[in-house]
């Protein structure tokens, strides 16, 4: 295994224990994996993504499908690291509004404070570049992009089922925010 490969799969175990570790709360309902009707199946949704996209990024690899130049490689890493700065900071600034499922609870308020301000969703899209980021530290094109394509599939349903519960939470103020913010990219999408 290379050195990119190596780093960029201890990012993703780092995203790993993100989900398993850092999300245990006082409260049993924020780390639950049990959604209810709000959340559409986009848990469970993102949780078989997840599974399909590490499949994929071996079976490529392997295969040697789509390989990069071995100096590509390195650009993963970077990207991974960024995607996990980009989710713990997302994480710290929701704080105990984080949840695995989609869900609110009556004493929430809208969060558009740290990545908030400019993107609303950056939990998914550091999500999004920790998996990308370890598809290209493979040294795989291929992966990268059947992976980016598997996630971000995932990702808009997750979104669009999220949006619809802040909208029905927040109203006429989760409707301000979305026209003065971005899902996923800064100034873009």
């Amino acid at each position: 295994m290379s050195v990119p490969a190596l780093l960029s799969l201890l990012g993703v175990l780092c995203w790993t224990a993100y989900e398993l570790l850092l999300r245990r709360r006082e409260d049993a309902s924020a780390g639950t994996w049990h959604a209810d009707r709000r959340d559409r199946g986009s848990t469970r949704l993102l949780l078989g993504c997840y599974l399909l996209s590490a499949l994929v990024v071996m079976v490529l690899d392997r295969a040697g499908i789509g390989e990069l130049p071995a100096r590509a490689a390195w650009f993963g890493v970077p990207v991974v690291a960024a995607g996990l700065a980009l989710r713990a900071w997302g994480m710290r600034t929701l704080g105990r509004y984080y949840t695995r499922t989609l869900r609110t609870v009556d004493t929430q308020r809208l969060v558009s404070t740290g990545p908030y301000r400019l993107i609303r969703h950056p939990g998914y899209a550091g999500s999004l570049l920790v998996w990308v980021g370890y598809a290209v530290g493979t040294g795989s094109w291929a992966a990268a992009l059947a992976v980016a394509a598997l996630l971000f599939a995932a990702y808009g349903w997750r979104i669009s089922a999220e949006e619809r519960l802040l909208l029905d939470a927040f109203g006429s103020e989760y409707a301000r925010y979305r026209r003065v913010s971005k899902r996923l990219v800064p100034f873009v999408y």
